[in-house]
């Protein structure tokens, strides 16, 4: 009795067996579809079976389309729009062709894991529900289309597992969406996007994110770079030919990380901070063709491009003159704003070949400091009492009381006519007293014009 029922269910066995084997596979219309969409001499695609073609992979079993692997085979075509129903689909790879037209949605592919279309003629892409689902994506590389021009998707949050997300020169325009990138790609390492037309600021929520090669070069990205700071497993930084602005911050956090760091071609002002030129894990630093000021920084690492800044003197740590240190650390209170950059060029502010925006000097002494309209706020810097031969020109605003000691000017509340700023100023105003002995004794959030 035992004998026939075991004989009985081996029998249905070997009939499901056949059945599965006998039946064609949804997936083999599907690619029988897409073999004629495209043209190529180096595919072998002519067996009728399409789990026999060169560079598909299938399920034994179910014979249901596993992997395409056509890269780098001179294809030229297009591809079809049914490819979002290969369910077990876990590798499209059809890099380096000449394939046009859409790249069609891959919605809902929930076992997809790798996703490579760069380098090829694609004009157009299902961009709004092209991630929709696609959970299981670890590498995108999108790179070398010419694209209409297109928007990162909200749909991108679906692919959770992304590992390595590359989007360079594919036409992407407007900001990078301020997903919360930590939780939402746990698993991020690289994001490339550069050669597009990309604009604002870096997403505040790039903090903490797990992101180690970042590459956002040659577009229009703007504002500060601070949020890098807040980045803790970054290596690689690439954010050239852009228009960021505002300092360099305090890179410490990175200390042992960071390893590449290239920012030229931006609007960067300031001191380069010791912070910064001391990491011990740099090998590679870029930061020519910005305005960054003071002494030229010493890095430890050997591969440093810095040319092309507004730095005090060309020898790398040699202290700029007391008189553009105490300039610098005015104009750092308001952020080192770029109209001083621009025009603050050398190691000497008197200068009469080369004149400093704002600064009128007797001889070699700046005796008028003059930010009139220049919209500046922040801090007024105590700085300013290191300058003995400063002059009072014009009348002092209305401070607060004990704000400013005006002590030995006898032109305090009285109007003296000032030179233009940039001037060498008049040797014959001798009795005109220092600003302050000490310029600040609160604080004074406002413009730092004194006249």
């Amino acid at each position: 009795m035992k004998m026939m029922i075991m004989g009985r269910m081996l029998l249905c066995l070997l009939c499901f067996v056949a059945l599965v084997y006998g039946q064609a596979s949804p997936d083999m219309s599907i690619m029988i579809a897409l073999r004629d969409s495209l043209k190529s001499e180096n595919l072998n695609w002519s067996d009728p079976n399409p789990c026999l073609w060169t560079g598909l992979g299938c399920n034994t079993i179910s014979q249901q389309v596993t992997r395409i692997q056509i890269g780098n085979r001179g294809i030229s075509g297009a591809l079809t729009s049914d490819l979002r129903y290969l369910s077990s689909l876990t590798v499209f790879d059809v890099m380096g062709n000449n394939l046009t037209g859409k790249i069609p949605s891959l919605a809902g592919l929930k076992s997809l894991e790798k996703l490579f279309v760069n380098d090829n003629g694609f004009t157009l892409i299902d961009s709004e529900d092209f991630f929709t689902g696609l959970s299981s994506l670890q590498f995108v590389n999108l790179d070398n289309n010419p694209l209409r021009p297109w928007a990162i998707p909200s749909s991108l949050t679906d692919a959770t597992s992304l590992a390595v997300f590359s989007a360079s020169n594919c036409s992407l325009f407007g900001t990078i969406p301020d997903f919360h990138w930590r939780l939402r790609f746990p698993n991020l390492t690289a994001l490339a996007l550069s050669g597009n037309s990309l604009e604002g600021e870096l997403p505040r929520r790039f903090a903490g994110s797990s992101v180690q090669i970042l590459t956002l070069n040659s577009q229009k990205l703007s504002g500060s770079i601070s949020v890098l700071t807040q980045m803790p497993a970054l290596t690689n930084v690439s954010l050239q030919e852009n228009r960021f602005s505002g300092t360099i911050p305090d890179f410490s956090p990175l200390m042992t990380s960071l390893k590449l760091f290239n920012v030229s071609g931006n609007r960067l002002t300031g001191i380069v901070p010791s912070s910064f030129t001391g990491l011990t894990s740099l090998s590679h630093v870029d930061l020519s063709n910005n305005l960054l000021q003071g002494p030229t920084p010493s890095f430890k690492a050997k591969g440093i491009t810095l040319g092309l800044n507004s730095f005090c003197l060309d020898v790398p740590a040699a202290p700029c003159d007391p008189r553009v240190n105490a300039l610098l650390s005015i104009v750092g209170e308001f952020g080192y704003p770029v109209i001083f950059s621009e025009s603050w060029k050398g190691n000497d502010p008197c200068n009469s070949s080369n004149m400093w925006v704002g600064i009128t000097c007797t001889g070699a002494n700046i005796t008028v400091i003059n930010f009139e309209d220049m919209g500046l706020t922040g801090i007024i810097s105590e700085s300013f009492g290191r300058l003995k031969a400063l002059k009072v020109e014009g009348r002092y605003p209305n401070f607060k009381p004990n704000v400013v000691d005006s002590s030995g000017d006898p032109d305090v509340g009285n109007h003296v006519p000032r030179p233009a700023p940039g001037s060498l100023g008049s040797s014959s105003r001798k009795n005109a007293g220092k600003i302050v002995a000490s310029v600040i004794g609160g604080h004074f959030i406002r413009t730092a014009y004194m006249g």
